[in-house]
């Protein structure tokens, strides 16, 4: 059948999938798929100037069943004359560690073996056998779990190093072109099994769909190919939104809060980050820029910023960014949602902030002793604190450097975090206030406020300065100072030590 061939060279030119000089990679199952690709590949090796290797996973499933496909797939790529490569994994195992079932289980770690043979065989490509009939049932399988545009776009001819020569060719044309050129082929008996939802799509709801409509498997590759083109548009947007609508995590408008310095911003969140043990950074958007988008995009923008913060976009399904995006347009401050992980999304002043769960806050009973003059490193606090006597009575407008009373202050000082019940004298007011409210009037995010470090006299038991934020009014420098207590704070990522 020298017409199947030249339609997968055709899905070759018209994709741009091999370029001239590329190894590619085979994933060969032993199916009729793998196996009419395999075979039409190597026809058109010479003429498109590629190289052709084979990986078979072998899934550790079906005993016997499965050793005969592996010693199949190893005659084939023989027959061919190509390098070939088996891999053996334990899916089950797998699927209990990871929380999976077997089907997502098996496609991880079939993908993650093939992207490592691809590497140890210096292939760049990696081939696989999804057919025009696997994409029908894939864009089936996602509307029925109610999914967007994204799912109903189905298989992409390429994604990354990913090809899919085969996506415009039915099943039966495979199984065709096999018989045409004496192909033998492997059966997989659990694609016969009902338990698995595709196979049921495959085996009862595909029949009954080409009872109404004999062409379903071409509408439904259409719709597919529509949608990605909707799909690629929205990423587009969704993308150029997200780059609007990124704002360092702990920052805010209100220089009360933080100052112009935005080291701290970034230290405060990837302290906890760091701490957690997790990989990413904690991302935070903006509500107004959120606001302004169409609904659409502020999906987008919200799957994208968990997915870049986390890192994957695991249980992110509808209804998790439908929690989201409430959570953006309505949500109160201090709202949570949770995410898989233990990533967590919380509404704070004028942000979502996507972000690790906290780990365990600093204990109330935590001091530390701040020696006057020398410095301080709390490092499970991400701080560093520094003290200077000083007979200069220069103020600074550095929000992280506090220029105080020597004489009023004292020396002995030490560090401590926010206690239930604290009281504080901002500078400029004339009364005390909770710590709480202070927190509040500032716009500090309550995850951030049991790491703010307190500067407190031991003799006064007074909250002398809230690092970074305000001084004590008693302790401001007047026409009276005669020497002066410089207290620096440095930030940085915390290490989780005492």
């Amino acid at each position: 059948m020298r017409g199947f061939v030249e339609r997968v060279a055709a899905a070759i030119s018209a994709h741009g999938m091999i370029a001239p000089g590329e190894v590619v990679l085979v994933a060969l199952s032993g199916g009729a798929d793998s196996t009419a690709l395999l075979h039409a590949l190597a026809q058109l090796r010479g003429r498109l100037g590629f190289q052709l290797c084979a990986c078979h996973v072998h899934h550790g499933l079906r005993g016997a069943e499965a050793d005969a496909d592996a010693d199949h797939a190893a005659a084939q790529a023989a027959g061919c004359g190509i390098p070939f490569r088996p891999e053996k994994v334990d899916v089950r195992g797998h699927a209990r560690a990871s929380k999976l079932s077997l089907e997502a289980a098996g496609r991880e770690l079939r993908y993650r073996l093939l992207a490592q043979a691809a590497d140890g065989m210096g292939a760049s490509r990696i081939a696989t056998g999804h057919t025009a009939d696997d994409q029908a049932e894939t864009v089936l399988l996602n509307l029925l779990r109610g999914a967007g545009p994204a799912g109903l776009a189905g298989m992409a001819p390429v994604r990354g190093r990913l090809i899919r020569p085969l996506l415009g060719v039915s099943r039966a044309e495979v199984e065709g072109y096999c018989r045409a050129e004496g192909l033998s082929y492997r059966l997989d008996r659990s694609n016969l099994d009902r338990r698995y939802t595709r196979n049921r799509i495959r085996h009862d709801l595909m029949p009954m769909l080409q009872q109404i409509q004999p062409n379903v498997v071409a509408a439904l590759c259409r719709l597919a190919e529509v949608m990605r083109g909707e799909n690629e548009y929205l990423s587009q947007q969704a993308a150029q939104a997200l780059k609007s609508c990124i704002r360092t995590p702990l920052g805010t408008a209100d220089s009360r809060c933080i100052g112009s310095d935005t080291a701290r911003t970034r230290v405060v969140l990837g302290a906890l980050t760091e701490m957690a043990g997790r990989q990413g950074e904690a991302i935070a958007l903006s509500l107004d820029g959120l606001a302004g988008l169409p609904l659409a995009v502020a999906r987008r923008v919200l799957r994208a910023a968990v997915a870049r913060a986390k890192g994957d976009e695991r249980d992110l399904g509808l209804e998790r960014v439908e929690a989201l995006v409430t959570l953006a347009r309505a949500g109160r401050t201090g709202s949570v949602v949770e995410l898989s992980g233990g990533w967590r999304a919380e509404r704070t002043y004028g942000r979502v902030v996507i972000a690790p769960a906290s780990p365990r806050s600093p204990g109330p009973a935590d001091e530390w002793d701040l020696p006057v003059p020398g410095r301080l490193v709390i490092a499970n606090l991400g701080v560093t604190l520094t003290a200077e006597l000083s007979e200069e009575v220069t103020l600074s407008a550095d929000r992280d450097l506090a220029v105080l009373d020597a004489d009023q202050t004292g020396t002995d000082l030490f560090v401590r975090t926010w206690r239930h019940g604290d009281r504080f004298l901002p500078l400029g007011m004339q009364s005390w206030c909770k710590l709480q409210d202070f927190f509040t009037e500032a716009k500090v995010p309550r995850a951030r406020r049991a790491w703010t470090p307190l500067v407190v006299s031991r003799e006064s038991r007074e909250i002398v300065w809230v690092a970074g934020l305000r001084i004590g009014e008693r302790y401001k420098v007047t026409e009276r100072t005669r020497r002066t207590l410089r207290l620096q704070v440095q930030w940085r990522a915390a290490t989780g030590g005492g």
